[in-house]
């Protein structure tokens, strides 16, 4: 078979995740319609990671390698101090 076989979104994750994923992607979401967040980490995770990682200095490097905004950070680093 061909990736052009495929329906849609299926042509796409076919070329992305190959055959086998697709399939195991198919039969366990088949039917159903899912949204993905724009955001990859939950909450509890960046804050865990601010904590381990965050020097005091390197805000915009956390900020890229994480994809939130330095203020959204600050926010949760004094969430953090204040918790």
């Amino acid at each position: 078979m061909n990736k052009s076989d495929y329906n849609g979104v299926y042509e796409e994750l076919v070329e992305l995740l190959g055959l086998e994923n697709t399939l195991k992607i198919h039969k366990h979401f088949r039917g159903q319609q899912v949204n993905f967040p724009m955001r990859l980490y939950s909450k509890d995770y960046i804050e865990e990671y601010l904590i381990k990682n965050y020097n005091g200095k390197n805000l915009k490097e956390l900020s890229k390698k994480l994809d939130y905004t330095t203020n959204w950070l600050r926010k949760m680093l004094n969430k953090i101090e204040f918790s």
